[in-house]
Protein backbone atom coordinates (compact mmCIF):
# COMPACT_ATOMS: atom_id res chain seq x y z
CA UNK A 1 0.00 0.00 0.00
CA UNK A 2 2.85 2.27 0.86
CA UNK A 3 4.53 1.51 -2.44
CA UNK A 4 1.32 2.35 -4.32
CA UNK A 5 1.04 5.65 -2.41
CA UNK A 6 4.63 6.58 -3.31
CA UNK A 7 3.91 5.93 -6.96
CA UNK A 8 0.86 8.23 -6.90
CA UNK A 9 2.86 10.97 -5.24
CA UNK A 10 5.54 10.65 -7.87
CA UNK A 11 2.99 10.72 -10.74
CA UNK A 12 1.20 13.75 -9.36
CA UNK A 13 4.52 15.47 -8.72
CA UNK A 14 5.59 14.75 -12.29
CA UNK A 15 2.35 16.13 -13.68
CA UNK A 16 2.61 19.24 -11.49
CA UNK A 17 6.23 19.76 -12.48
CA UNK A 18 5.40 19.21 -16.16
CA UNK A 19 2.65 21.80 -16.19
CA UNK A 20 4.70 24.16 -14.05
CA UNK A 21 7.54 23.82 -16.57
CA UNK A 22 5.09 24.36 -19.38
CA UNK A 23 3.81 27.51 -17.70
CA UNK A 24 7.34 28.74 -17.09
CA UNK A 25 8.29 28.02 -20.71
CA UNK A 26 5.16 29.79 -21.96
CA UNK A 27 5.93 32.77 -19.76
CA UNK A 28 9.53 32.73 -21.03
CA UNK A 29 8.26 32.46 -24.59
CA UNK A 30 5.79 35.33 -24.18
CA UNK A 31 7.90 37.58 -22.00
CA UNK A 32 11.35 37.06 -23.52
CA UNK A 33 11.38 35.22 -26.84
CA UNK A 34 8.34 36.97 -28.36
CA UNK A 35 8.29 40.06 -26.16
CA UNK A 36 8.80 42.46 -29.05
CA UNK A 37 6.20 40.79 -31.26
CA UNK A 38 3.40 40.82 -28.67
CA UNK A 39 4.32 44.30 -27.51
CA UNK A 40 3.82 45.48 -31.06
CA UNK A 41 0.47 43.67 -31.29
CA UNK A 42 -0.58 45.17 -27.98
CA UNK A 43 0.51 48.63 -29.04
CA UNK A 44 -1.28 48.23 -32.33
CA UNK A 45 -4.52 47.56 -30.45
CA UNK A 46 -3.83 50.31 -27.93
CA UNK A 47 -2.14 52.99 -30.06
CA UNK A 48 -3.40 54.70 -33.18
CA UNK A 49 -0.92 56.49 -35.44
CA UNK A 50 -2.50 59.27 -37.47
CA UNK A 51 -0.48 60.99 -40.19
CA UNK A 52 -0.19 64.77 -40.14
CA UNK A 53 -0.19 65.84 -43.76
CA UNK A 54 1.94 68.86 -44.70
CA UNK A 55 0.47 71.83 -46.51
CA UNK A 56 1.48 71.70 -50.18
CA UNK A 57 3.44 74.74 -51.30
CA UNK A 58 1.73 77.50 -53.26
CA UNK A 59 2.53 78.50 -56.83
CA UNK A 60 2.88 82.28 -57.02
CA UNK A 61 3.34 84.50 -60.08
CA UNK A 62 6.04 87.15 -60.43
CA UNK A 63 3.53 89.88 -59.51
CA UNK A 64 2.51 88.10 -56.32
CA UNK A 65 -0.73 86.37 -57.33
CA UNK A 66 -1.30 82.89 -55.87
CA UNK A 67 -2.56 80.66 -58.67
CA UNK A 68 -2.37 77.31 -56.83
CA UNK A 69 -2.92 76.78 -53.13
CA UNK A 70 -4.03 74.15 -50.63
CA UNK A 71 -7.19 74.78 -48.60
CA UNK A 72 -8.51 72.87 -45.58
CA UNK A 73 -11.55 70.66 -45.89
CA UNK A 74 -12.89 67.68 -43.93
CA UNK A 75 -13.07 63.99 -44.77
CA UNK A 76 -15.09 61.17 -43.19
CA UNK A 77 -13.03 58.13 -42.14
CA UNK A 78 -14.25 54.65 -41.18
CA UNK A 79 -11.73 52.52 -39.29
CA UNK A 80 -11.51 48.73 -39.61
CA UNK A 81 -14.42 46.90 -37.93
CA UNK A 82 -16.56 43.77 -38.07
CA UNK A 83 -19.07 43.21 -40.85
CA UNK A 84 -22.11 44.04 -38.68
CA UNK A 85 -20.53 47.27 -37.44
CA UNK A 86 -19.48 48.18 -40.98
CA UNK A 87 -23.02 47.73 -42.33
CA UNK A 88 -24.43 49.72 -39.41
CA UNK A 89 -21.98 52.57 -40.09
CA UNK A 90 -22.78 52.67 -43.82
CA UNK A 91 -26.51 52.70 -43.10
CA UNK A 92 -26.01 55.57 -40.66
CA UNK A 93 -23.93 57.55 -43.19
CA UNK A 94 -26.45 57.06 -46.01
CA UNK A 95 -29.15 58.56 -43.80
CA UNK A 96 -27.07 61.68 -43.26
CA UNK A 97 -25.31 62.40 -46.56
CA UNK A 98 -25.66 61.48 -50.21
CA UNK A 99 -23.47 58.65 -51.51
CA UNK A 100 -23.69 57.74 -55.17
CA UNK A 101 -23.19 54.28 -56.66
CA UNK A 102 -19.56 55.00 -57.50
CA UNK A 103 -18.87 56.02 -53.87
CA UNK A 104 -20.47 52.86 -52.48
CA UNK A 105 -18.60 50.58 -54.89
CA UNK A 106 -15.32 52.16 -53.82
CA UNK A 107 -16.17 51.83 -50.10
CA UNK A 108 -17.13 48.15 -50.34
CA UNK A 109 -14.05 47.37 -52.42
CA UNK A 110 -11.78 49.07 -49.88
CA UNK A 111 -13.45 47.08 -47.07
CA UNK A 112 -12.99 43.90 -49.06
CA UNK A 113 -9.29 44.78 -49.46
CA UNK A 114 -9.09 44.94 -45.63
CA UNK A 115 -7.98 48.56 -45.41
CA UNK A 116 -7.30 49.76 -41.85
CA UNK A 117 -9.18 52.92 -42.65
CA UNK A 118 -11.51 53.87 -45.49
CA UNK A 119 -12.16 57.38 -46.76
CA UNK A 120 -15.95 57.43 -46.99
CA UNK A 121 -16.10 60.93 -48.42
CA UNK A 122 -13.47 63.55 -49.01
CA UNK A 123 -14.10 67.29 -49.15
CA UNK A 124 -17.30 67.32 -47.08
CA UNK A 125 -19.55 70.32 -47.59
CA UNK A 126 -20.39 72.37 -44.49
CA UNK A 127 -23.92 70.93 -44.45
CA UNK A 128 -22.58 67.37 -44.65
CA UNK A 129 -20.01 68.12 -41.96
CA UNK A 130 -22.61 69.38 -39.47
CA UNK A 131 -24.97 66.44 -40.09
CA UNK A 132 -22.20 63.95 -39.43
CA UNK A 133 -20.41 65.83 -36.63
CA UNK A 134 -23.46 66.09 -34.36
CA UNK A 135 -24.06 62.32 -34.59
CA UNK A 136 -20.60 60.86 -35.09
CA UNK A 137 -20.36 59.78 -31.42
CA UNK A 138 -23.02 57.12 -32.14
CA UNK A 139 -20.62 55.10 -34.30
CA UNK A 140 -17.28 54.33 -32.62
CA UNK A 141 -15.48 53.59 -35.90
CA UNK A 142 -16.35 56.92 -37.55
CA UNK A 143 -14.03 59.93 -37.41
CA UNK A 144 -13.89 63.31 -39.11
CA UNK A 145 -10.37 64.38 -40.04
CA UNK A 146 -8.80 67.37 -41.73
CA UNK A 147 -8.29 67.05 -45.48
CA UNK A 148 -6.40 69.05 -48.09
CA UNK A 149 -7.85 70.20 -51.39
CA UNK A 150 -5.81 71.84 -54.14
CA UNK A 151 -7.48 75.00 -55.43
CA UNK A 152 -6.53 76.82 -58.64
CA UNK A 153 -7.28 80.45 -59.41
CA UNK A 154 -8.53 81.13 -62.97
CA UNK A 155 -7.73 77.51 -63.88
CA UNK A 156 -8.40 77.80 -67.62
CA UNK A 157 -5.87 80.62 -67.91
CA UNK A 158 -3.04 78.94 -65.99
CA UNK A 159 -3.89 75.24 -66.47
CA UNK A 160 -1.00 74.34 -68.76
CA UNK A 161 1.48 76.07 -66.45
CA UNK A 162 0.37 74.78 -63.05
CA UNK A 163 -0.82 71.38 -64.20
CA UNK A 164 -2.90 69.64 -61.56
CA UNK A 165 -2.71 67.24 -58.62
CA UNK A 166 -4.44 64.02 -57.68
CA UNK A 167 -4.75 62.00 -54.49
CA UNK A 168 -3.28 58.58 -53.88
CA UNK A 169 -6.07 56.01 -54.06
CA UNK A 170 -5.24 54.41 -50.72
CA UNK A 171 -3.63 55.06 -47.38
CA UNK A 172 -2.78 58.68 -46.67
CA UNK A 173 -4.47 60.11 -49.76
CA UNK A 174 -1.70 62.68 -50.13
CA UNK A 175 -1.62 65.11 -53.04
CA UNK A 176 0.85 64.47 -55.81
CA UNK A 177 1.53 66.36 -59.03
CA UNK A 178 0.36 64.87 -62.31
CA UNK A 179 1.23 67.56 -64.88
CA UNK A 180 2.88 70.96 -65.34
CA UNK A 181 4.80 72.56 -62.48
CA UNK A 182 2.88 70.42 -59.99
CA UNK A 183 4.58 67.37 -61.49
CA UNK A 184 8.02 68.89 -62.16
CA UNK A 185 8.38 70.32 -58.63
CA UNK A 186 6.32 67.70 -56.80
CA UNK A 187 9.00 66.86 -54.23
CA UNK A 188 9.62 70.53 -53.38
CA UNK A 189 5.92 71.38 -53.15
CA UNK A 190 4.91 68.27 -51.17
CA UNK A 191 6.96 68.68 -47.97
CA UNK A 192 7.31 65.91 -45.37
CA UNK A 193 4.58 63.99 -43.53
CA UNK A 194 4.38 64.15 -39.72
CA UNK A 195 2.55 61.85 -37.29
CA UNK A 196 0.51 61.74 -34.08
CA UNK A 197 0.38 58.76 -31.70
CA UNK A 198 -2.85 58.46 -29.69
CA UNK A 199 -3.78 55.89 -27.01
CA UNK A 200 -7.29 54.50 -27.43
CA UNK A 201 -9.60 52.42 -25.23
CA UNK A 202 -11.26 49.11 -26.15
CA UNK A 203 -14.04 51.01 -27.96
CA UNK A 204 -11.49 52.80 -30.14
CA UNK A 205 -12.00 56.24 -28.58
CA UNK A 206 -8.97 58.48 -28.02
CA UNK A 207 -7.73 58.67 -24.40
CA UNK A 208 -4.50 60.66 -24.60
CA UNK A 209 -1.83 61.84 -27.05
CA UNK A 210 1.47 59.99 -26.70
CA UNK A 211 3.70 61.83 -29.16
CA UNK A 212 3.65 64.19 -32.13
CA UNK A 213 6.16 64.41 -34.97
CA UNK A 214 5.49 67.76 -36.69
CA UNK A 215 4.99 67.87 -40.43
CA UNK A 216 7.19 69.97 -42.73
CA UNK A 217 5.16 72.06 -45.15
CA UNK A 218 6.05 72.27 -48.83
CA UNK A 219 8.00 75.21 -50.24
CA UNK A 220 6.20 77.94 -52.17
CA UNK A 221 7.18 78.16 -55.84
CA UNK A 222 7.53 81.64 -57.34
CA UNK A 223 7.49 81.71 -61.13
CA UNK A 224 8.26 84.27 -63.83
CA UNK A 225 4.71 84.52 -65.21
CA UNK A 226 3.03 87.94 -64.99
CA UNK A 227 -0.61 87.18 -64.10
CA UNK A 228 -2.02 90.32 -65.74
CA UNK A 229 -0.09 89.73 -68.95
CA UNK A 230 -1.13 86.07 -68.91
CA UNK A 231 -4.79 87.12 -68.67
CA UNK A 232 -4.32 89.70 -71.47
CA UNK A 233 -2.76 87.11 -73.79
CA UNK A 234 -5.41 84.53 -72.91
CA UNK A 235 -8.22 86.94 -73.78
CA UNK A 236 -6.64 87.52 -77.20
CA UNK A 237 -5.96 83.86 -77.88
CA UNK A 238 -9.35 82.50 -76.84
CA UNK A 239 -10.95 84.45 -79.69
CA UNK A 240 -9.53 81.65 -81.84
CA UNK A 241 -10.43 77.97 -81.74
CA UNK A 242 -6.98 76.67 -80.83
CA UNK A 243 -3.43 77.92 -80.56
CA UNK A 244 -0.49 78.83 -78.34
CA UNK A 245 1.54 81.88 -77.41
CA UNK A 246 4.82 82.40 -75.55
CA UNK A 247 6.17 85.73 -74.26
CA UNK A 248 9.76 85.85 -72.99
CA UNK A 249 12.30 88.45 -71.98
CA UNK A 250 15.84 88.42 -73.35
CA UNK A 251 17.11 86.49 -70.34
CA UNK A 252 14.78 83.63 -71.21
CA UNK A 253 12.27 84.28 -68.42
CA UNK A 254 8.78 83.27 -69.56
CA UNK A 255 6.36 86.14 -68.87
CA UNK A 256 3.27 84.49 -70.37
CA UNK A 257 2.49 81.06 -71.76
CA UNK A 258 -1.01 80.45 -73.05
CA UNK A 259 -2.50 77.41 -74.76
CA UNK A 260 -6.13 77.41 -75.88
CA UNK A 261 -8.51 75.81 -75.33
CA UNK A 262 -7.85 75.34 -71.63
CA UNK A 263 -9.47 73.08 -69.04
CA UNK A 264 -10.58 73.22 -65.42
CA UNK A 265 -7.74 71.97 -63.23
CA UNK A 266 -10.00 72.16 -60.16
CA UNK A 267 -12.18 69.49 -61.72
CA UNK A 268 -9.24 67.14 -62.21
CA UNK A 269 -7.80 67.82 -58.77
CA UNK A 270 -11.16 67.06 -57.15
CA UNK A 271 -13.41 64.07 -57.65
CA UNK A 272 -14.10 63.96 -61.36
CA UNK A 273 -16.97 61.78 -62.56
CA UNK A 274 -16.55 59.18 -65.29
CA UNK A 275 -18.71 61.26 -67.64
CA UNK A 276 -16.70 64.43 -67.00
CA UNK A 277 -13.45 62.56 -67.67
CA UNK A 278 -14.81 61.00 -70.86
CA UNK A 279 -16.02 64.40 -72.09
CA UNK A 280 -12.58 65.90 -71.49
CA UNK A 281 -10.69 62.95 -72.96
CA UNK A 282 -12.87 62.75 -76.08
CA UNK A 283 -12.91 66.48 -76.82
CA UNK A 284 -11.69 66.78 -80.43
CA UNK A 285 -9.79 69.97 -79.61
CA UNK A 286 -7.71 68.13 -76.97
CA UNK A 287 -7.75 70.91 -74.33
CA UNK A 288 -5.27 69.07 -72.09
CA UNK A 289 -2.55 69.35 -74.74
CA UNK A 290 -0.11 72.18 -74.18
CA UNK A 291 0.20 73.78 -77.62
CA UNK A 292 3.22 75.82 -76.54
CA UNK A 293 5.54 73.05 -75.36
CA UNK A 294 3.79 69.73 -75.89
CA UNK A 295 2.69 69.91 -79.55
CA UNK A 296 4.97 70.17 -82.57
CA UNK A 297 3.82 71.65 -85.88
CA UNK A 298 5.54 72.55 -89.17
CA UNK A 299 7.00 76.01 -88.38
CA UNK A 300 6.58 77.25 -91.94
CA UNK A 301 8.43 80.34 -93.11
CA UNK A 302 9.67 81.25 -89.61
CA UNK A 303 12.15 78.42 -90.17
CA UNK A 304 13.67 80.41 -93.07
CA UNK A 305 15.58 82.40 -90.44
CA UNK A 306 17.59 79.27 -89.62
CA UNK A 307 18.21 78.44 -93.29
CA UNK A 308 19.35 82.01 -93.96
CA UNK A 309 21.77 81.91 -91.01
CA UNK A 310 23.18 78.57 -92.18
CA UNK A 311 23.61 79.76 -95.78
CA UNK A 312 25.46 82.92 -94.72
CA UNK A 313 27.68 81.23 -92.15
CA UNK A 314 28.57 78.38 -94.51
CA UNK A 315 29.31 80.77 -97.38
CA UNK A 316 26.65 79.19 -99.60
CA UNK A 317 25.20 82.59 -100.46
CA UNK A 318 26.58 86.12 -100.55
CA UNK A 319 24.57 89.20 -99.65
CA UNK A 320 25.03 90.53 -103.18
CA UNK A 321 23.84 87.32 -104.81
CA UNK A 322 20.35 87.36 -106.27
CA UNK A 323 18.10 84.46 -107.18
CA UNK A 324 15.24 84.73 -109.65
CA UNK A 325 11.76 83.73 -108.49
CA UNK A 326 9.42 82.91 -111.35
CA UNK A 327 6.73 81.59 -109.02
CA UNK A 328 7.95 77.99 -109.01
CA UNK A 329 11.00 75.70 -109.04
CA UNK A 330 11.07 72.49 -111.05
CA UNK A 331 12.53 69.45 -109.35
CA UNK A 332 12.11 65.73 -110.07
CA UNK A 333 9.50 66.35 -112.77
CA UNK A 334 7.40 68.44 -110.41
CA UNK A 335 6.99 72.19 -109.93
CA UNK A 336 7.21 73.45 -106.35
CA UNK A 337 5.38 76.75 -106.18
CA UNK A 338 6.14 79.93 -104.29
CA UNK A 339 3.25 81.34 -102.27
CA UNK A 340 3.33 84.20 -104.82
CA UNK A 341 2.39 82.31 -107.98
CA UNK A 342 3.29 85.35 -110.10
CA UNK A 343 6.87 85.29 -108.80
CA UNK A 344 9.01 87.86 -106.96
CA UNK A 345 11.63 88.39 -109.67
CA UNK A 346 15.28 88.80 -108.61
CA UNK A 347 15.87 88.97 -104.84
CA UNK A 348 18.81 88.97 -102.47
CA UNK A 349 18.73 87.32 -99.04
CA UNK A 350 17.35 90.38 -97.23
CA UNK A 351 14.52 90.76 -99.75
CA UNK A 352 13.80 87.02 -99.69
CA UNK A 353 13.20 87.18 -95.94
CA UNK A 354 11.33 90.47 -96.21
CA UNK A 355 8.82 89.07 -98.71
CA UNK A 356 9.16 85.42 -97.59
CA UNK A 357 10.02 84.09 -101.06
CA UNK A 358 9.75 80.28 -101.16
CA UNK A 359 11.66 79.86 -104.43
CA UNK A 360 14.71 81.65 -102.99
CA UNK A 361 14.82 79.26 -100.04
CA UNK A 362 14.17 76.23 -102.24
CA UNK A 363 17.39 77.07 -104.07
CA UNK A 364 19.62 77.79 -101.08
CA UNK A 365 18.25 74.75 -99.23
CA UNK A 366 19.42 72.58 -102.16
CA UNK A 367 22.86 74.22 -101.98
CA UNK A 368 23.12 73.67 -98.23
CA UNK A 369 21.81 70.10 -98.13
CA UNK A 370 19.72 68.63 -95.33
CA UNK A 371 22.68 67.81 -93.08
CA UNK A 372 23.80 71.43 -92.75
CA UNK A 373 20.23 72.66 -92.33
CA UNK A 374 19.77 70.23 -89.45
CA UNK A 375 23.15 71.18 -87.95
CA UNK A 376 22.19 74.86 -87.66
CA UNK A 377 18.59 74.14 -86.68
CA UNK A 378 19.91 72.18 -83.71
CA UNK A 379 22.14 75.09 -82.73
CA UNK A 380 19.13 77.39 -82.74
CA UNK A 381 17.18 75.04 -80.47
CA UNK A 382 15.12 72.90 -82.85
CA UNK A 383 15.00 69.11 -82.72
CA UNK A 384 15.50 68.88 -78.93
CA UNK A 385 13.57 69.71 -75.80
CA UNK A 386 14.19 73.18 -74.40
CA UNK A 387 14.10 71.63 -70.89
CA UNK A 388 11.65 74.22 -69.63
CA UNK A 389 10.19 73.16 -66.28
CA UNK A 390 7.01 71.68 -67.75
CA UNK A 391 6.26 67.98 -68.10
CA UNK A 392 5.30 66.45 -71.44
CA UNK A 393 7.52 68.63 -73.64
CA UNK A 394 7.91 67.63 -77.29
CA UNK A 395 11.30 67.63 -79.04
CA UNK A 396 9.78 68.21 -82.48
CA UNK A 397 11.51 66.65 -85.48
CA UNK A 398 14.41 67.52 -87.75
CA UNK A 399 14.39 64.92 -90.54
CA UNK A 400 17.65 63.43 -91.76
CA UNK A 401 18.63 60.92 -94.41
CA UNK A 402 19.10 58.27 -91.73
CA UNK A 403 15.69 59.03 -90.19
CA UNK A 404 14.01 58.72 -93.60
CA UNK A 405 15.65 55.39 -94.36
CA UNK A 406 14.94 53.87 -90.93
CA UNK A 407 11.31 54.94 -90.97
CA UNK A 408 10.32 54.50 -94.61
CA UNK A 409 13.10 52.27 -95.98
CA UNK A 410 13.63 54.72 -98.86
CA UNK A 411 16.35 57.24 -99.65
CA UNK A 412 16.20 60.99 -99.13
CA UNK A 413 15.14 63.00 -102.19
CA UNK A 414 16.37 66.50 -103.19
CA UNK A 415 12.82 67.89 -103.16
CA UNK A 416 12.54 66.94 -99.46
CA UNK A 417 15.46 69.23 -98.70
CA UNK A 418 13.66 72.03 -100.56
CA UNK A 419 10.48 71.52 -98.55
CA UNK A 420 12.43 71.35 -95.28
CA UNK A 421 14.10 74.65 -96.27
CA UNK A 422 10.76 76.46 -95.92
CA UNK A 423 9.85 74.76 -92.63
CA UNK A 424 7.43 72.20 -94.00
CA UNK A 425 7.36 68.51 -94.85
CA UNK A 426 8.65 66.42 -91.96
CA UNK A 427 10.07 69.39 -90.03
CA UNK A 428 8.09 70.08 -86.85
CA UNK A 429 8.70 72.41 -83.93
CA UNK A 430 7.01 73.77 -80.81
CA UNK A 431 6.12 77.39 -80.11
CA UNK A 432 8.68 77.43 -77.29
CA UNK A 433 11.43 76.16 -79.61
CA UNK A 434 10.70 79.04 -82.00
CA UNK A 435 10.89 81.50 -79.08
CA UNK A 436 14.23 79.91 -78.16
CA UNK A 437 15.44 80.31 -81.75
CA UNK A 438 14.68 84.04 -81.69
CA UNK A 439 16.36 84.41 -78.30
CA UNK A 440 19.50 82.70 -79.59
CA UNK A 441 19.50 84.82 -82.75
CA UNK A 442 19.18 88.14 -80.94
CA UNK A 443 21.67 87.25 -78.20
CA UNK A 444 23.79 85.12 -80.60
CA UNK A 445 24.19 82.81 -77.62
CA UNK A 446 23.95 79.04 -77.88
CA UNK A 447 23.14 78.88 -74.14
CA UNK A 448 19.92 80.94 -74.29
CA UNK A 449 17.04 78.86 -72.93
CA UNK A 450 13.52 79.52 -71.62
CA UNK A 451 12.60 79.15 -67.95
CA UNK A 452 9.58 79.55 -65.67
CA UNK A 453 11.83 80.08 -62.65
CA UNK A 454 13.54 83.50 -62.47
CA UNK A 455 17.16 83.53 -63.51
CA UNK A 456 19.84 86.06 -64.27
CA UNK A 457 21.31 86.56 -67.70
CA UNK A 458 23.60 83.68 -68.63
CA UNK A 459 27.19 84.94 -68.49
CA UNK A 460 28.40 81.88 -70.40
CA UNK A 461 28.10 82.77 -74.06
CA UNK A 462 28.87 80.70 -77.13
CA UNK A 463 28.15 82.32 -80.48
CA UNK A 464 26.18 80.46 -83.12
CA UNK A 465 27.01 82.44 -86.26
CA UNK A 466 29.24 85.35 -87.23
CA UNK A 467 27.90 88.56 -85.64
CA UNK A 468 27.73 90.39 -88.98
CA UNK A 469 25.51 87.66 -90.43
CA UNK A 470 23.27 87.79 -87.35
CA UNK A 471 22.97 91.58 -87.85
CA UNK A 472 22.07 91.04 -91.53
CA UNK A 473 19.19 88.73 -90.59
CA UNK A 474 18.01 91.13 -87.88
CA UNK A 475 17.84 93.98 -90.42
CA UNK A 476 15.82 91.76 -92.74
CA UNK A 477 13.38 90.90 -89.95
CA UNK A 478 12.94 94.60 -89.24
CA UNK A 479 11.96 95.10 -92.88
CA UNK A 480 9.44 92.24 -92.60
CA UNK A 481 7.51 94.35 -90.08
CA UNK A 482 7.98 97.75 -91.73
CA UNK A 483 7.48 97.00 -95.44
CA UNK A 484 7.24 93.20 -95.75
CA UNK A 485 4.72 90.47 -95.00
CA UNK A 486 3.85 91.81 -91.52
CA UNK A 487 3.79 95.51 -92.41
CA UNK A 488 0.01 95.68 -92.19
CA UNK A 489 0.03 95.05 -88.44
CA UNK A 490 3.57 95.36 -87.08
CA UNK A 491 4.85 98.69 -88.41
CA UNK A 492 5.12 100.61 -85.13
CA UNK A 493 6.87 103.65 -83.69
CA UNK A 494 8.78 101.58 -81.11
CA UNK A 495 9.83 98.99 -83.71
CA UNK A 496 9.07 95.30 -84.13
CA UNK A 497 11.22 92.77 -85.99
CA UNK A 498 9.92 89.34 -86.83
CA UNK A 499 8.87 86.71 -89.30
CA UNK A 500 5.50 85.46 -90.48
CA UNK A 501 4.82 81.85 -91.35
CA UNK A 502 2.07 79.66 -92.75
CA UNK A 503 2.26 75.90 -92.96
CA UNK A 504 0.01 73.68 -95.02
CA UNK A 505 -1.75 70.80 -93.34
CA UNK A 506 -2.54 69.01 -96.62
CA UNK A 507 -1.67 69.15 -100.29
CA UNK A 508 -3.88 71.54 -102.26
CA UNK A 509 -5.95 70.24 -105.13
CA UNK A 510 -5.50 71.76 -108.60
CA UNK A 511 -8.68 73.85 -108.35
CA UNK A 512 -7.77 75.18 -104.87
CA UNK A 513 -4.61 77.09 -105.87
CA UNK A 514 -4.90 80.74 -104.90
CA UNK A 515 -8.14 80.26 -102.96
CA UNK A 516 -8.56 82.30 -99.78
CA UNK A 517 -8.21 80.27 -96.58
CA UNK A 518 -11.70 81.24 -95.43
CA UNK A 519 -13.12 79.08 -98.24
CA UNK A 520 -11.73 75.93 -96.60
CA UNK A 521 -13.13 74.03 -93.63
CA UNK A 522 -11.33 75.00 -90.42
CA UNK A 523 -9.37 71.74 -90.16
CA UNK A 524 -7.97 72.17 -93.70
CA UNK A 525 -6.70 75.73 -93.27
CA UNK A 526 -2.99 76.54 -92.92
CA UNK A 527 -1.47 76.98 -89.50
CA UNK A 528 -0.51 80.60 -88.78
CA UNK A 529 2.80 81.57 -87.14
CA UNK A 530 4.47 84.81 -86.14
CA UNK A 531 7.64 85.21 -84.11
CA UNK A 532 9.07 88.62 -83.29
CA UNK A 533 10.99 90.87 -80.92
CA UNK A 534 10.59 94.47 -79.68
CA UNK A 535 11.41 97.27 -79.08
CA UNK A 536 14.14 98.19 -81.53
CA UNK A 537 17.08 98.60 -81.74
CA UNK A 538 17.63 96.76 -78.43
CA UNK A 539 14.84 94.18 -78.03
CA UNK A 540 13.66 93.29 -74.55
CA UNK A 541 10.81 90.93 -75.39
CA UNK A 542 10.12 87.90 -77.58
CA UNK A 543 6.59 87.01 -78.67
CA UNK A 544 5.66 83.90 -80.65
CA UNK A 545 2.04 83.34 -81.69
CA UNK A 546 0.66 80.16 -83.21
CA UNK A 547 -2.95 79.85 -84.37
CA UNK A 548 -3.95 76.33 -85.29
CA UNK A 549 -5.61 76.37 -88.73
CA UNK A 550 -5.49 80.17 -88.49
CA UNK A 551 -5.04 80.66 -92.22
CA UNK A 552 -2.14 83.12 -92.43
CA UNK A 553 0.76 84.30 -90.28
CA UNK A 554 0.73 87.88 -91.53
CA UNK A 555 -3.02 88.37 -91.35
CA UNK A 556 -3.89 86.35 -88.22
CA UNK A 557 -0.90 85.68 -85.93
CA UNK A 558 1.03 88.94 -86.44
CA UNK A 559 -1.85 91.24 -85.34
CA UNK A 560 -2.10 89.31 -82.05
CA UNK A 561 1.64 89.70 -81.47
CA UNK A 562 1.34 93.43 -82.20
CA UNK A 563 -1.31 93.84 -79.48
CA UNK A 564 0.88 91.95 -77.01
CA UNK A 565 3.88 94.14 -77.83
CA UNK A 566 1.70 97.25 -77.43
CA UNK A 567 0.68 96.04 -73.97
CA UNK A 568 4.30 95.36 -73.03
CA UNK A 569 5.32 98.85 -74.17
CA UNK A 570 2.59 100.39 -72.00
CA UNK A 571 3.93 98.54 -69.00
CA UNK A 572 7.48 99.57 -69.81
Amino acid sequence: MKRYSNWRIKAVSFIVLFFAGLLIFSAYRLQILYHQKYTLISDKNRIRVAPILPRRGRIITADGVTIAQTINRYKLILTRCKKEEFNKAISFIENKIQLDEQDLQHIYQEYKNRRNSIVIKDNLSWDEYTKIAENVFKINQLNIENSSVREYVNPNIFCHITGYTSKTSEGLQTLYGKAGLEFSFDEVLTGEIGGKQTEVNAAGKAMRTLSIIPEKNGVDLRITIDSKLQKFVYDLMQQHIAGGCAVLDMDGNVLAMVSVPGFDTNLLSGKITTKQWDDLKNDQLFPMLNRVTGCAYPPGSVFKIVVAAAALNEGVIDLKDKIFCSGGVKQDNHVFHCWNRGGHGYLNLTEALQYSCDCYFFEIAKKLGIDKIVKYAEKFGYGAKTNIEISGESAGLLPTKQWKFLRYKTHWKPYETMIAGIGQGAVTATVMQTATMLGRLYTNNLNFSPSLIAKEKDKNTETIINDKYADTIKRALTLVCSTGTAAGSCNTSYGIAGKTGSSQVRKLRANEAGMHQSNFDWKYRDHAFFGGVAPLPNPKYIVVVFIEHGGGGGSVAAPIARKIFDELMKRK
